[in-house]
């Protein structure tokens, strides 16, 4: 008899500007009960300390200095860690859903089976120009 294949998910999310109070009450939650990060370069040190320790967190920025393409890399590590049963966070610098490579990675989980879900992780550029303002 095989075993059930547990069930992982991965949740694609914008960072904001890099403040936490910005972010939605979903964007926490999903971030406190992630098992796997990747996350882009600028993600703020404040974002990402919102992750367990337990995570596996990794700088995917740092995979482009390794031969191949980036892109091609981060499909790979979200479906593999999906697979595995995790429930995987892609964390994306600021506000920049949807973008390309959000539309690239959404196809390539589709085609693979994976369940996602896009979050955006700040309420509103105007939440976040608000957030700016005060004091």
């Amino acid at each position: 008899m095989q075993a059930l294949a547990m069930k992982g998910k991965v949740y694609l999310m914008g960072a904001g500007p890099g403040d936490t109070d910005l972010l939605t009450v979903k964007a926490v939650r999903v971030l406190r009960a992630a098992e796997v990060v990747l996350h882009d370069d600028l993600v703020s040190p404040q974002i990402l300390e919102l992750v367990p320790a337990s995570a596996q967190v990794r700088n995917v920025r740092k995979l482009s200095l390794q031969a191949g393409n980036l892109q091609e890399k981060i499909h790979s590590l979200l479906i593999s860690a999906a697979r595995e049963g995790h429930q995987v966070v892609r964390l994306k610098a600021n506000e920049a859903l949807p973008s390309a490579h959000v539309d690239d990675e959404t196809e390539a989980l589709a085609q693979a089976g994976v369940d996602f879900e896009v979050i955006p992780g700040a309420a509103s550029a105007m939440g976040a120009a608000a957030g700016a303002n005060s004091n």
